[in-house]
C-alpha cells in the first residue's frame, strides 16, 4: 500500500526572545550578540503513513503535535527534514480556521468550496448532504459569529468529510461538539476509512477515542517522537508520563516493546491462577491522599483466579488506604478487553461521610462472566466529590484475566446481553 504521507527528519525551531525590544536589537544587529534562544517544537521527527490508516497522535500539552500538523498542511514550514504528502489534504486545525465569520454558515460552505477548486454547480450537488450532516437548523443562514464552538465544529467537520478528500487531518477541533455529534463523526471517519480509503490523521487527548478508531498511535513528548505503534500500548505509556515533569525515555521505550510484544498462553482449564497470564501494561496514578494495594480475583472459594469459567460468579477485591481525612468517597470499576476496547463499569458512592487518616477499607465486587472467550483488564479506583472530583488514586490495567467456556457462541461481540428472540407470524 503506498504511503500517504512521509516526514523525514522534520525539525521546526523557534526563536524566542524574553522581551519584545530584544527582536528589534537582533534585527538592527544581526552579528553582534543574540538576544534569543531556540526552541524545538518538533526535533528529528521521522515516521510515514500509509493510504488508508487512520493514526492518532496524543500527547501532553506543548509536546509539538499542533506544530506537526501544521507543517504537514503546510502552514508551517520545517525548520530542516523533507515532508510528502500524496493527496489531497482536508484539515481542522482550529475552529472556524478559513471561515469569515461575518458570511454567514451557508455563504462559507460557498467559499470554502470555491476555495477547496470546487465549481458553483459541484458545491450546489454537495451542500444538501453538508448542511444535513451538520444539523444547526435555522443557523446555517446565520453569521458565523453568532455560531457557538459547538455549532462551528458541527459545520466544519460537515464540510471536511464531504469536500472528496484523500486525507484529513484533525487538530482536537471535535472534542467541543457534544457527545451525539462526536459519535456520528467518528462513525463517519470509519466508514469513510473503510469504503473509500482515505487517510486521517487527528490529535486527540481523549484515550479511548485513540483506542477505539485508531489502527496506529504516535507519542509525542517534548517534541520528539517518542512510540509509534498499536494504540493500546501507545496510551498505556501516554498515561505514565501524563502525570509527570520528568520521565526515563529509555525505560518507557522499554515497557512500550515489552507491553506491545505480550502474548498470552492459552490455558485450557478454568478457575485457576495462571503465572503466564499477569498484566504487563499496569499503570498507577499519583496518590492524592489515600491507594490501592492487594488487587485480588477470587472464585466462589475465595481462591485466587485469573482464567474464569463463562458464566460463573466471581470477586473483584482491592484494599484502599487512606493517607489523610476524605469525605464523599465513591470507589470505581471498569472493565475492558485486551485492546483498550471499554466494556463497562460502575462507581459506587460510599454511604459512610469520612474515612479518617490511616482508616483501611476492603472493597468487594461482584460480577458474572457475561464475557465472550478472551483477555481482559480492570481497573479500579477511588474518588473524592467533596468540593469538586478528585481522584484519590487509579490503577489502569490492574488485573488481566481470561475466559474460557464458551461452547455455543450465539452471540456477537464482547458481552452476552442475553437478548431473547421472539418471532411473530402474521396471521
Amino acid at each position: 500500500m503506498p504511503n500517504a504521507i512521509i516526514i523525514q527528519n522534520v525539525t521546526k525551531k523557534y526563536k524566542l526572545y524574553s522581551q519584545p525590544i530584544d527582536r528589534l536589537k537582533e534585527a538592527l544587529h544581526p552579528l553582534s550578540k543574540s538576544y534569543h534562544h531556540d526552541f524545538l517544537a518538533n526535533n528529528d521527527i521521522t515516521f510515514s503513513i500509509k493510504k488508508g490508516e487512520v493514526v492518532g497522535i496524543i500527547g501532553k500539552n506543548g509536546s509539538g503535535k499542533s506544530t506537526l500538523l501544521k507543517m504537514i498542511t503546510g502552514v508551517v514550514t520545517p525548520s530542516s527534514g523533507t515532508i510528502e504528502v500524496h493527496g489531497k489534504i482536508t484539515a481542522m486545525l482550529e475552529l472556524g480556521a478559513g471561515f469569515n465569520p461575518e458570511l454567514t454558515g451557508m455563504e462559507n460552505l460557498y467559499m470554502s468550496g470555491a476555495i477547496s477548486g470546487f465549481s458553483k454547480e459541484e458545491m450546489e450537488a454537495k451542500i444538501a448532504d453538508i448542511v444535513a450532516f451538520a444539523d444547526i437548523g435555522e443557523f446555517i443562514h446565520q453569521p458565523l459569529k453568532t455560531y457557538s464552538s459547538g455549532m462551528k465544529a458541527r459545520l466544519g467537520f460537515a464540510f471536511a468529510i464531504n469536500s472528496e478528500p484523500e486525507i484529513l487531518i484533525i487538530d482536537e477541533a471535535l472534542s467541543v461538539g457534544d457527545v451525539a455529534f462526536q459519535r456520528k463523526c467518528y462513525s463517519r471517519i470509519e466508514d469513510t476509512c473503510k469504503n473509500e480509503g482515505i487517510t486521517v490523521l487527528f490529535v486527540s487527548h481523549s484515550e479511548s477515542v485513540i483506542v477505539n478508531l485508531c489502527n496506529r498511535a504516535l507519542l509525542l513528548y517534548g517534541g520528539e517522537l517518542l512510540l509509534d505503534g498499536k494504540p493500546k500500548d501507545v496510551v498505556t505509556q501516554y498515561l505514565k508520563i501524563s502525570k509527570s515533569n520528568q520521565i526515563n525515555k529509555d525505560q518507557i521505550k522499554k515497557d512500550f516493546i515489552e507491553s506491545s510484544q505480550q502474548t498470552f498462553k492459552e490455558s485450557k482449564d478454568c478457575s485457576i491462577f495462571s503465572n503466564d497470564l499477569l498484566s504487563q501494561s499496569t499503570v498507577e496514578l499519583e496518590k492524592n491522599g489515600g491507594f490501592i494495594y492487594n488487587i485480588l480475583l477470587l472464585n466462589s472459594k475465595n481462591e485466587k483466579v485469573n482464567v474464569l469459567d463463562y458464566n460463573r460468579v466471581y470477586t473483584f477485591r482491592y484494599t484502599v488506604e487512606f493517607l489523610e481525612d476524605v469525605r464523599n468517597v465513591s470507589f470505581g470499576v471498569f472493565t475492558k478487553t485486551k485492546d483498550g476496547i471499554s466494556l463497562g463499569g460502575r462507581e459506587k458512592k460510599s454511604t459512610k461521610q469520612l474515612y479518617k487518616k490511616g482508616e483501611i477499607v476492603v472493597i468487594e465486587w461482584q460480577f458474572k462472566t457475561i464475557f465472550a472467550n478472551g483477555y481482559y483488564l480492570i481497573n479500579c479506583g477511588v474518588i473524592s466529590n467533596e468540593y469538586e472530583r478528585r481522584v484519590i488514586h487509579r490503577v489502569f490495567d490492574a488485573y488481566l484475566f481470561q475466559v474460557r467456556g464458551v461452547q455455543d457462541e450465539d452471540f456477537t461481540g464482547h458481552i452476552n446481553l442475553n437478548l431473547d428472540y421472539t418471532e411473530i407470524n402474521d396471521a
